[in-house]
């Protein structure tokens, strides 16, 4: 039987769930939401309602490293129904197109993955959650309004066939964050010669997320508050597992980030550094707790006594921060 809740759960931190087919991503927000009452609550990277797999749900101060915890790359299983297209590029959308299905072996599939590899342009799909002024593109899709997104970079970094069988394809894609497989399976049906879309789409891998740690949702519901914030992946340590480096702080210098105090270079990096530090980092205490994420500003971008900007300063044990109601989730692949 589920337990109810009592108290918000104010705990920060990272779980890894394993979506179903038919829910939305923000299905599966509300649900958590619900059961367990976050100050906020989000995701990074969206799935498709008809797409399984890898979600990772940020809680709390979490919520605004969801573009850190979602920029690795993308791991999916794909199935590609030949002979059919639909508006939607899977097999929850209305016929499109139809056409004969022609004959191709092993070797012809094989090398037809492969002009899917590399560095190429891909605009966001029409039943997509990219957004245009506010609002994702599928609600205006639903509407019957056609709007354009320019086309974006994406590379596809290996394809493998997986299986073959008549009328459908089952492969693996490793790709680059932002990337629709959805328009990967159209642009494979007319490599074959002929249409096609998805029958089945499940990601593997949100790097460094694997499906092999991923945690159905109604056994989460079914957790106390104590059990969950017992399971969920620390914010510190998700980062790390992202790459993200840390830099270590004495008391002095940690109670000053935490208070909004601006230090120079020289006391996050100390005289040795040689290299030119770039990117997000980490700014951790003594006892080992996550002070702070930060980013080093570029060299065009610096000025006299600020070096680097605050994601994101979390509070010191005992102290509230949890901020607002509300939901962030990052913009990633589908």
């Amino acid at each position: 039987m589920r337990r109810k809740r009592s108290a918000r759960f104010l705990t920060d931190g990272v779980l890894v769930l394993d979506k179903k087919a038919g829910p939305t991503s923000h299905d599966m927000v509300d649900s958590l939401r619900r059961r367990f009452g976050p100050a906020k609550l989000g995701h990074a990277g969206t799935l498709d309602p008809f797409a399984t797999g890898v979600l990772v749900m940020a809680f709390n101060q979490a919520t605004r490293l969801t573009d850190l915890l979602g920029a690795g790359g993308k791991v999916y299983r794909a199935t590609l129904a030949l002979g059919r297209a639909t508006d939607t590029g899977d097999h929850t959308g209305a016929t499109a197109a139809e056409a004969s299905i022609p004959e191709a072996g092993r070797e012809r599939v094989e090398a037809a993955l492969q002009t899917l590899v590399g560095e190429r342009q891909q605009a966001p799909p029409s039943y997509s959650a990219a957004k245009h002024q506010g609002r994702p593109l599928y609600a205006y899709a639903r509407q019957g309004v056609e709007v354009a997104k320019p086309p974006r970079p994406i590379t596809v970094y290996r394809a493998r066939l997986l299986d073959l069988a008549p009328g459908r394809v089952e492969f693996t894609i490793d790709c680059s964050r932002g990337t629709y497989v959805r328009a990967l399976g159209e642009d494979l049906a007319r490599e074959l010669g002929t249409v096609g879309h998805l029958a089945a789409l499940r990601r593997l891998q949100s790097r460094p997320f694997g499906e092999e740690e991923a945690l159905g949702l109604e056994a989460v519901l079914d957790w106390t508050p104590e059990e969950l914030a017992l399971r969920l992946i620390a914010p510190g340590e998700a980062l790390a597992r992202c790459g993200v480096p840390a830099v270590a702080l004495d008391e002095e210098r940690a109670w000053q980030i935490r208070r909004g105090r601006i230090l120079p270079r020289e006391a996050l990096l100390g005289p040795g550094q040689e290299s030119e530090p770039r990117g997000p980092f980490m700014a951790m205490a003594p006892d080992g707790r996550l002070v702070a994420v930060l980013r080093w500003l570029e060299p065009g971008q610096a000025r006299p006594g600020r070096d680097y900007e605050t994601i994101r300063v979390f509070p010191e044990p005992g102290e509230t921060g949890a901020g607002d109601e509300a939901s962030a989730s990052a913009l990633g692949a589908e």
